[in-house]
C-alpha cells in the first residue's frame, strides 16, 4: 500500500500539513526572539518565553502535520471508493444477478429478481445493505475482477478497511446518511400503485448506484474534517492563550518602570539646584 494513490495522497498531506505548521511556529517564536533582544526582561519572563516557544515548536507542527495526513488518507480513500471500489462491487454484483449465483448465498436470496417489494420489504434489503456490500468486498471474485482490470486495483487494506466500514453500518455503529438519498427514491416508489413498486433487481442496482459510493466516500472525507477541525482548533487556542498570557507578563515591566521614571524626574531639577 505504501505506493498507492491512498498512500500518496496521504504523505502529500502530511509534508504540507508540517510546512504550514512549521511557518505557523515560526511567527510567534521569531517576534518572541527579536522582542527579547529588543528589551531584556525579568528571568521569569524569559523562562517563561522559552517554554511558550518549546510548545509551539512541538505542538502545532506535529498537529498539522497530524492533520495533513487524516486529510490525504480521507481524500485518497474516497477517491478509492467512489472509483475502483464502485466498479468492482457493480460488476461482481452484475456478475452474480446475471447468472443468479452468489446472491443465493446472501441476505438478497429471500427474493426473487423480478419480485416487486413492498414497504416493508424494501426496508428489510435496505438495511441489509451494508452487510452484502460487505460480502461483496470480501468474495473471491472481487480479486479475479481486479486481474482482468488493472486500472480498477484496488489494495487489500483498503478493501479490508472498507469491509470494516460496511460492517459498522450493518451493525448501526455508524450513520447511514449516504444511503439516503437512494433509499428515499426506493421509497417513493413503494407508496405508490403496486405496479410501481422497485423490484429486487431495480433495487439491487440503486444500492449500487455511482451516487451511492459518492455518498459514501464524501461522508469519509466528512468525518475526517471533523477531526481535522478539533484538532488543529485545539492547537491554535492553545498557542493564543500561550501567546496572550506571553504579551500580558511582557508588559508588566514597562509598566513597574513607568512610576520609577516619572519619580526620578523631579530629583533630578533638586540636584541641578542643589549644584549650583
Amino acid at each position: 500500500m505504501a505506493f498507492t494513490s491512498v498512500a500518496w495522497f496521504a504523505k502529500g498531506g502530511a509534508l504540507v500539513g508540517a510546512l504550514l505548521g512549521g511557518v505557523l511556529a515560526y511567527l510567534p517564536i521569531s517576534r518572541v526572539i527579536r522582542a527579547q533582544g529588543a528589551l531584556p526582561q525579568a528571568v521569569a519572563v524569559r523562562r517563561f518565553a522559552a517554554v511558550c516557544c518549546l510548545v509551539w515548536g512541538l505542538v502545532i507542527p506535529p498537529v498539522f502535520a497530524a492533520a495533513g495526513f487524516l486529510w490525504g488518507l480521507a481524500h485518497g480513500l474516497g477517491n478509492v471508493v467512489e472509483g475502483p471500489v464502485s466498479t468492482t462491487v457493480r460488476a461482481t454484483v452484475d456478475t452474480w444477478m446475471s447468472r443468479a449465483s452468489g446472491l443465493r448465498a446472501s441476505v438478497l436470496g429471500r427474493y426473487p429478481l423480478a419480485k416487486r417489494l413492498s414497504e416493508s420489504e424494501l426496508a428489510g434489503v435496505v438495511r441489509a445493505t451494508p452487510e452484502w456490500i460487505s460480502d461483496v468486498l470480501g468474495h473471491q471474485e472481487v480479486a479475479a475482477i481486479q486481474q482482468k482490470a488493472e486500472d480498477a486495483l484496488v489494495p487489500q487494506p483498503v478493501i479490508a478497511f472498507m469491509r470494516q466500514e460496511f460492517d459498522s453500518l450493518a451493525a448501526g455503529r455508524h450513520h447511514r446518511a449516504w444511503l439516503a438519498p437512494a433509499v428515499e427514491r426506493l421509497r417513493a416508489r413503494a407508496h405508490g400503485a403496486a405496479a410501481d413498486w422497485p423490484t429486487m433487481q431495480e433495487t439491487i442496482q440503486e444500492m449500487v448506484a455511482p451516487s451511492v459510493f459518492q455518498g459514501a466516500a464524501a461522508s469519509i472525507r466528512a468525518r475526517a474534517w471533523r477531526y481535522i477541525w478539533r484538532a488543529t482548533l485545539a492547537a491554535l487556542m492553545l498557542s493564543a492563550a500561550l501567546a496572550g498570557a506571553l504579551r500580558f507578563f511582557w508588559r508588566l515591566p514597562a509598566r513597574a518602570a513607568a512610576p520609577g521614571s516619572s519619580a526620578a524626574a523631579p530629583e533630578a531639577p533638586a540636584a541641578e539646584a542643589s549644584g549650583g
